[in-house]
């Protein structure tokens, strides 16, 4: 008996080094696959466009916008892993944008300076945390709680808030002369090297990665999108989980609305409209999975940088929007297709593991 169970023992065991390995196995590979893209897409850019593409100025510029759509890419991949999506996060973005917009232009007395800005800018990241609480609480409830397909909640939460856009603005953009303080945070560089938005950036992603990746909320997550019912069965509070994930998704929206604010000098209701499908394929292409329970978020940087180029490419070759966006659908597509037969694969693999395994 006890021969047995020692026999059993190891086989666990080398079960066990066997996921393990897979799994670092299948995390360094895509590191090169999104490396790898990263690198056809800048040679293919600047054999076609060198005089405009390698210039200081297009790098910076992407340094300047990508941020924003990585912002999104990591809220709509986090809700993701739970085999859901945000549709709503870049409405969340607009409201925060908006509505701190008018606190600026109308409500914040001329002529102030120093801490008199800095006063008034806290309370516009204070309003931004409520929003994207708000937003957050609303989506939770509506997904987690009612059990609402989470597409299908999070389209309706979209026009909601960009319904309130609308009424807030009249259906107009939100456009005016900013302090200088508001500017640094979307445009300025810091230490006159580094910009501001990317640093923004990076600095969420490490929460986010830390979060998902190092905390038992990341891993409750993670089991909830692989097998709902086993994370039931395991004593983890699925609706909680959810619910927390929503939440963060649409703070990292709210976050987005503060940068779109910053750069641009303005708000409006539809302002990145296309940057939902972009999320959505820069978080395929990252290897997190639609169907839920896989990808790692760090990836994101890599192919949010891919995308960035590809859409900085796309400009330079004055290509229009209608072309773009049919690319990134049918990239979108692609991607979806490849992450499901490679599901389907693993879980041949599997099988046949474990058939082999009974044999011994």
């Amino acid at each position: 008996m006890n021969g047995i169970n020692g026999m059993n023992g190891r086989h666990s065991g080398r079960a066990s080094d066997r996921a393990d390995s897979d799994k670092e196995g299948n995390y360094m590979g895509k590191i090169k696959q999104l490396l790898g893209i990263n690198l056809a897409v800048f040679l293919i850019f600047a054999l076609l466009k060198p005089e405009r593409f390698l210039t200081a100025y297009n790098f910076e510029s992407m340094c300047f916008q990508f941020p924003e759509a990585g912002l999104l890419t990591l809220g709509i991949g986090i809700t993701m892993l739970t085999a859901g999506a945000d549709l709503s996060i870049v409405a969340v973005a607009n409201l925060t944008a908006t509505v701190n917009g008018i606190i600026l232009l109308q409500y914040m007395p001329a002529g102030l300076t120093g801490s008199g800005v800095w006063s008034w800018l806290l309370l516009c990241l204070a309003f931004a945390a409520v929003i994207g609480l708000v937003c957050g609480v609303i989506n939770g409830l509506l997904v987690a709680k009612l059990g609402i397909f989470p597409i299908l909640a999070t389209l309706g939460t979209q026009n909601l808030f960009t319904g309130i856009c609308m009424v807030l603005t009249k259906g107009q953009g939100v456009f005016g002369v900013f302090p200088e303080q508001v500017m640094f945070i979307g445009n300025g560089k810091l230490f006159g090297l580094v910009p501001m938005p990317l640093i923004i950036f990076l600095g969420a992603l490490a929460v986010v990665y830390l979060i998902i990746h190092r905390t038992p909320h990341g891993l409750k997550t993670q089991l909830f999108g692989s097998n709902r019912v086993a994370s039931f069965y395991c004593g983890i509070d699925n609706v909680k989980t959810v619910f927390i994930t929503y939440m963060m998704s649409s703070m990292l929206g709210a976050l987005t609305g503060i940068l779109i604010l910053a750069r641009t000098n303005s708000a409006k209701y539809d302002y990145g409209s296309s940057y939902v499908l972009q999320a959505m394929l820069a978080s395929v292409f990252a290897g997190i999975s639609p169907l839920g329970g896989k990808g790692n978020v760090f990836n994101i940087l890599l192919s949010v940088a891919a995308l960035q180029m590809l859409d900085s490419g796309f400009n330079l070759l004055r290509i229009s929007s209608f072309v773009r966006s049919s690319t990134y659908g049918i990239l979108l597509i692609i991607g979806i297709l490849l992450d499901y037969l490679a599901v389907k694969y693993r879980q041949k693999k599997e099988i046949a593991r474990a058939n082999q395994a009974a044999a011994r």
